[in-house]
């Protein structure tokens, strides 16, 4: 009898023909072995025969750019801003009222001289209250001519006794109030003539009509029919802050530019008077040549520069803000970063002018100054170094 097969186990397994399986355990331990000892190999390949390499010791301090701080020429300037307007701005209304437009003879952008008829009224009132004016200069010069030869005829009879002194008297006041009433008839119908303006209205003065209002057919009551730029002449009325308005002086250019891109130069005709209490801002008139391109209502916007002086400045890269209060890392003789508050100035192309907390010749950090704490020991590097630097490097890479 055959002896019975004992059943498999977990280290062995037996395959169909009766043979015995590896374990798998077994198995895994070769797999890990063999990955090992391949990386053994590689390592003694690439590591015998080569003497081990040192490292550099890692620079801990932190590199930043130096700036120096020396005097620099500031040109300040002043920021304008303001709608252009005529010098003289003439509203043009009817001679008279109650009288209707019969024809428009300018309209706008037309240059008109001192008298030229800007529209024609209907003149049949005109012409009735003409003929009236004149009406009651004829009655006035005729009472008058009756009452002096009445005053006259009494004069030379007055050594006859006919008359009395007291009724020559009276005929000699007649006659004199007869010649006021004469001057007054006379003055009246000289006013119609004036105001009526032959039946017109007309251009006080010479310039650019810049506005009509005048309608055909419309009456005419007192309100403005034309608007005149007297002589062509514009101005800015720019509004210049209240710390500026006192730099400004009578004279002084602005250049302004105009919403095509192209400039005009202003000359300040009068500076500002008061200061408005909300804005806190003045207003500054500048006058415009008379051949510019600018016209009434423009809003423009300029500066005005002022006399160049020399102050300290530094890079604006070096100015550091904090709750509003400006601040520089001072680099000092030992290298270390001192944080040093400032008062700037003007902004010029940039640099910033520095008005206290430095002197000149003083190192203060550049670039990488956001990243230092006060005390903090650097590396300084000079502009100049640094551009050699970065040429090398460059050209390693080449």
């Amino acid at each position: 009898m055959n002896a019975p097969v004992p059943p498999p186990t977990e280290a062995s397994e037996v395959e169909a023909d009766g043979t015995e399986k590896p374990p798998r355990k077994r198995l895994t331990l070769y797999i890990v072995g063999g990955v090992v000892a391949a990386a053994g190999a590689i390592y003694a390949l690439t590591h015998l025969g080569h003497a081990p390499t040192e490292r550099a010791p890692i620079d801990q301090m932190q590199a930043v750019t130096i700036a120096r701080v020396a005097e620099r020429t500031f040109t300040p300037k002043v920021s304008l801003s303001g709608e252009a307007r005529p010098v003289r701005d003439i509203h043009v209304v009817a001679p008279t009222s109650g009288v209707r437009i019969l024809e428009i003879l300018a309209d706008e952008g037309d240059t008109v001289r001192a008298g030229q008829p800007l529209a024609r009224l209907d003149t049949a009132v005109s012409n009735a209250q003409t003929r009236s004016a004149q009406a009651a200069v004829a009655q006035a010069n005729s009472a008058a001519v009756r009452a002096r030869g009445e005053y006259e005829r009494a004069e030379s009879i007055r050594d006859s006794g006919a008359l009395s002194t007291e009724a020559i008297a009276q005929r000699k006041a007649a006659a004199d109030a007869a010649d006021a009433q004469l001057a007054a008839a006379r003055a009246q119908l000289a006013e119609v003539n004036a105001r009526l303006q032959g039946g017109y209205v007309r251009a006080p003065v010479a310039g650019l009509v810049i506005d009509r209002q005048a309608m055909l057919g419309a009456p005419v009551d007192g309100q403005t029919l034309f608007r005149i730029a007297g002589n062509n002449e514009l101005e800015v009325a720019a509004q210049v802050s209240e710390a500026d308005i006192l730099a400004l002086s009578d004279g002084q250019t602005a250049t302004f530019k105009l919403v095509d891109g192209t400039n005009v130069v202003g000359r300040l005709r009068r500076t500002a008077a008061s200061i408005d209490t909300r804005t806190r801002t003045g207003e500054a008139l500048f006058t415009l040549p008379r051949d510019t391109r600018a016209r009434a209502g423009m809003y423009l916007r300029g500066e005005a520069a002022l006399a160049p002086r020399q102050a300290i400045a530094i890079p604006q890269s070096a100015v550091l803000f904090r709750d509003g209060a400006a601040y520089v890392f001072v680099i000092d003789a030992e290298d270390r970063a001192q944080r040093t508050p400032i008062t700037v100035g003007l902004r010029e192309g940039g640099l910033v002018e520095v008005t206290g907390g430095l002197t000149a010749g003083q190192r203060v950090a550049g670039a990488g100054a956001a990243f230092l704490q006060h005390g903090d020991k650097v590396r300084p590097v000079e502009p100049g170094a640094q551009t050699t630097q970065q040429a090398q490097l460059r050209g390693r890479k080449e």
